[in-house]
């Protein structure tokens, strides 16, 4: 009578917990970042600095697949070289909510909220010398990069 307790109980967390990106998520995106300038040329050796909600990241540009903690939290990007600054702000947006009509799945929805797995950032940026764009995750296409708005302008 145990065993088929514990059986039952076993597929219950399973499926409540089974749409919980925090169980069978990564806690990592591969996050690509480029410095281009005013007609899109790349500029290489820019010394970037990336930060959001759940680390800090460093190095020089370009930055091919850096990964990069999920968070809830923007990813502020900026790059510098002598007086030339690129600067970027990565939206994070969150998957889909259908997990929220399973069983246990608001339980599941606050779990990824919490760590940040239900998060995903742009997987391309490219900043470009002299301004402040803002790429959102929702307008990801795969293989090619995010198109960035200047950050004072509306959608």
């Amino acid at each position: 009578m145990t065993s088929r307790f514990l059986h039952v109980a076993l597929a219950l967390a399973a499926l409540a917990l089974g749409g919980c990106a925090t169980i069978n998520g990564n806690p990592l995106q591969d996050v690509s970042i480029q410095t281009v300038d005013a007609n899109d040329k790349p500029i290489a050796g820019m010394r970037c600095h990336a930060v959001n909600g759940a680390a800090e990241y460093f190095g020089n540009s370009p930055m091919f697949n850096l990964e990069v903690r999920r968070s809830s939290s923007d990813l502020e990007i900026e790059c510098r070289r002598g007086d030339l600054i690129a600067r970027g702000t990565a939206v994070s947006r969150g998957k889909g909510l259908l997990a929220g009509v399973l069983p246990g799945g608001t339980a599941a929805i606050v779990i990824d909220h919490i760590s940040g797995y239900r998060y995903s950032y742009p997987s391309w940026i490219q900043l470009r010398v002299g301004e402040h764009l803002v790429f959102d995750a929702s307008d990801d296409t795969f293989g090619r990069p995010v198109r960035g708005l200047q950050a004072d302008t509306p959608r």
